[in-house]
């Protein structure tokens, strides 16, 4: 009996979920309110704050989903932990990116976009939110690996940096905002009043330009990437 208790739990949360989930996705995220979900859901509103108090906790779990998208942490550990030289090894993680902005663009991204564009001007909604958010987020496991993996093969004299290390760190942080922050807007707001973007955006392309960009800013020639 207790085993199907915690099963029902766990399908009502994530049926809930599913409707914040649809929700946020025809409307801005941050305007979702608990009676947006209770009618999307389909359950009543005893039901659904059973689960979730306010929309600060669903907003919470929502992120929460997004974080655990297709287990890319074990990827990235897989990669960090491979016998390959550092070019590969960023390679390898860069990959993993190009496949994690793929993902997200075609379901979380939207939602968590809007939400850093609102906490930029409510830090007390992003702390509310994000104190109960218990997983680590892909974006800044990804860069913390890249940036371990250049700091330690550049320490070792295997890198030879023409730019300072921390200039190259923000300019690969700032290129994969970028790419968030266009690819998102190009892609998920598609409607006719949405502003029509100067060039194409495509986060493949986007990300092996910052790879290649990188591996020329560490002293690494284009050339010898190609072989």
């Amino acid at each position: 009996m207790p085993k199907v208790n915690e099963e029902y739990f766990v399908e009502k949360r994530n049926q809930i979920l599913d409707a914040a989930f649809s929700v946020c996705n025809r409307k801005p995220a941050y305007d979702v309110t608990m009676s947006d979900i209770v009618a999307e859901s389909g359950l009543s509103q005893g039901g659904v704050y059973k689960y979730f108090n306010n929309i600060d906790y669903v907003l919470s779990a929502l992120i929460d989903k997004a974080n655990s998208l297709g287990d890319y942490h074990a990827q990235i550990d897989a990669v960090m932990q491979s016998d390959v030289n550092a070019e590969e090894k960023l390679k390898g993680l860069f990959k993993i990116s190009e496949q994690y902005f793929s993902e997200m663009l075609i379901s979380y991204n939207k939602i968590l976009f809007e939400l850093s564009t609102f906490f930029a001007y409510s830090k007390d909604k992003r702390e509310r939110i994000y104190q109960n958010v218990t997983t680590t987020s892909t974006f800044e496991y990804l860069i913390k690996c890249t940036s371990e993996v250049i700091i330690k093969e550049t320490q070792k004299g295997y890198f030879k940096p023409i730019l300072p290390i921390e200039d190259i760190l923000a300019f690969i942080i700032s290129s994969f905002d970028g790419i968030i922050r266009d690819v998102t807007l190009t892609k998920c707001y598609s409607g006719k009043d949405a502003p029509k973007a100067p060039a194409q955006f495509n986060e493949h392309k986007l990300i092996n330009c910052i790879y290649l960009s990188t591996m020329y800013f560490l002293g690494k020639s284009v050339v010898e990437q190609e072989r």
